[in-house]
């Protein structure tokens, strides 16, 4: 048996320091960013098949499986969405008209209710339902249901509740334009902004097997994108035009010491490589494979003074290198998922005293269809906020669908943008 052994590790060990003499060069020469990116358009709210109505903004986009789920939002003249789903199935070859559905609200129970129609409200998808918190009724007023998270089936397409089991007094106050992320089966809050129009900085996670809502550190100034990759909750703020800041936090609601956020501020200057300062845009946790993870931080308004001549909302998109993941070894793990060749090159890099790359932004290459001659209507979605968003479930390409276009009307296309 130890001959066995001493032979496993011996091969073990042949591997290694092939692998690494092998990849070493291709490391040290070849950097992951800038990434490529492409976009495709999926739909018009003005096609045949896809109704005007979904030419909308301040609504969310939702990708459970293969299709996208838009609810709410306001349309133009100020008028708020009905409380129907609008569901899309996504595809990657080109299609002229997408499968498209509307659904109406429907209860999952006799005696229950379905949502109110709204806008700037907060949704994520959880397991196979869409889940909706919060937002503004047609009047502007901040929806207040003491706390209570609308809950849509994808496959009963009906529509139940959560509520808090116990501890009333400690639940999140009513709010729109918050954050609303899925983690490991549960939900976070984030921010947004209460009955007075004042921003809020706290942080709630809520139990969905307790029902139970438990506050987490307040964020360490106003954000104004939030994200999650793996167990580390990421958050943008801007101090101003010069300065912003890259915030983070280890999710541990279960843990007796809490953990803290951590800073890490970058210039937003012309003059050095990072996005400038904005709201009502995206930030969304994509990978390449491989290991390899980023949050893609895209369009929104433009903060600060505006420059006469300046569009008052960004059409760019920015990559931040997240840590690439660990080798994670499980029963069902085969050798192409456990090996991550992101890792073993960032370890070589550090090794010979090269720059990995990570925490560190880079503007995406935007490429033109591979077959230009052939594509039809617009070749990007061009500056815009206030849209709905959502990464796929390979979490390789993005979602969206809508929102404010410069002249400040809702648009209503839809795109995909895969990256490389």
């Amino acid at each position: 048996m130890a001959e066995v052994a001493a032979g496993i590790l011996a091969a073990e060990q042949a591997v290694s320091t092939s692998t690494y003499v092998g990849m070493a060069g291709y490391a040290v020469a070849k950097r992951t960013m800038p990434l490529k990116a492409t976009f495709s358009q999926i739909g018009s709210a003005f096609d045949d098949v896809l109704r005007p109505s979904l030419a909308r903004s301040h609504h969310t986009l939702t990708v459970v499986g293969d299709k996208a789920y838009i609810y709410g939002g306001q349309m133009g003249q100020g008028k708020v969405a009905s409380n129907s789903i609008h569901s899309i199935v996504l595809s990657t070859a080109d299609t002229a008209t997408p499968e498209y559905q509307v659904l109406p609200a429907v209860v999952a129970e006799e005696g229950e209710t379905v949502p109110k129609p709204r806008t700037k409200h907060s949704a994520c998808a959880l397991n196979n339902r869409v889940v909706i918190y919060g937002g503004c009724d047609e009047a502007g007023n901040i929806v207040d249901e003491d706390s209570t998270i609308w809950l849509f089936d994808v496959e009963k397409f009906t529509w139940s509740t959560l509520r808090p089991s116990s501890h009333q007094e400690r639940t999140p106050p009513p709010r729109s334009e918050a954050y609303l992320l899925a983690h490991d089966g549960n939900l976070i809050l984030i921010g947004g902004k209460n009955a007075k129009g004042e921003s809020l900085t706290d942080v709630w996670h809520y139990n969905c097997f307790t029902e139970i809502w438990n506050q987490l550190p307040h964020t360490p100034a106003v954000v104004t994108s939030t994200a999650i990759s793996g167990h580390t909750l990421y958050a943008i703020s801007s101090s101003d035009t010069l300065c912003s800041e890259v915030h983070h936090l280890e999710i541990q609601p279960h843990t007796g010491s809490p953990a803290t956020w951590q800073t890490t501020s970058f210039p937003t200057n012309p003059l050095t490589p990072g996005p400038r300062p904005r709201s009502h845009g995206g930030l969304i946790p994509i990978t390449t494979g491989y290991g390899r993870n980023y949050l893609v931080y895209f369009f929104g308004d433009r903060q600060g003074k505006a420059e006469k001549g300046d569009l008052l909302q960004w059409s760019d998109l920015w990559t931040f290198q997240l840590p690439s993941d660990d080798l994670e070894v499980k029963a069902t793990t085969n050798v192409k998922e456990a090996v991550k060749p992101a890792k073993i090159k960032d370890q070589i890099r550090t090794k010979l005293g090269a720059d990995t790359g990570g925490s560190s932004w880079a503007e995406v290459d935007v490429q033109a269809p591979g077959d230009i001659e052939a594509h039809e209507g617009k070749l990007h979605p061009g500056p815009r906020s206030s849209f709905g968003y959502d990464v796929t479930t390979d979490g390789k390409s993005i979602v969206l669908w809508g929102g404010c276009n410069a002249t400040g009307e809702p648009e209503g296309n839809g795109w995909i943008i895969e990256f490389s």
